[in-house]
């Protein structure tokens, strides 16, 4: 699916254009009512496996820089470096252990998201036709607006009335 104001490539489960932030539930939900369901199944496939893929490339890259991490500690122990040389390895181990975490949390949440949005074809309903009108409503009258330095010239203006002129 693209987006119909900007033509950048959105998925069905996005709920605004990561380029020019229209919101698309409601085009996507009409793309789901007139598409057809083995369209949507290969989709919802394709999804899943480029989610499970990113998971498992994260994964991989969290455990590399881990061990990398854990294996510069047991250098620098071996070595019996100076302990600031252990903050490298340390800084490696936590980085590793927090990108394998995003992956992992990152999929369960796309997972997540996937199951709970129902998009129906059935439940989607049509938009509705606003009424349009060249008139504002009569109840609406405009309020005038206070400028920002209006307060502050009062405040001027009462000082300069207390002290006598020179």
């Amino acid at each position: 699916m693209h987006c119909p104001s900007c033509g950048a490539e959105t998925t069905l489960e996005q709920r605004f254009c990561r380029s020019c932030g229209m919101d698309l539930e409601n085009v996507s939900k009409l793309v789901v009512a007139h598409s057809s369901p083995e369209k949507l199944k290969a989709e919802k496939c394709l999804t899943k496996k480029s989610s499970r893929e990113r998971m498992y490339q994260s994964f991989k890259w969290g455990v590399i820089c881990f061990l990398l991490g854990m294996a510069s500690l047991a250098t620098t122990r071996t070595l019996s470096l100076d302990k600031t040389y252990n903050l490298g390895p340390l800084f490696l181990v936590f980085i590793g252990m927090g990108i394998m975490l995003y992956g992992l949390l990152s999929a369960m949440r796309a997972s997540a998201s996937q199951t709970s949005k129902v998009l129906d074809a059935g439940r989607t309903g049509e938009l509705h036709e606003a009424e349009a009108t060249k008139e504002l409503p009569s109840a609406r009258v405009p309020v005038s607006v206070p400028s920002i330095t209006e307060r502050t010239t009062q405040l001027l203006a009462t000082e300069d009335v207390g002290k006598p002129r020179e």
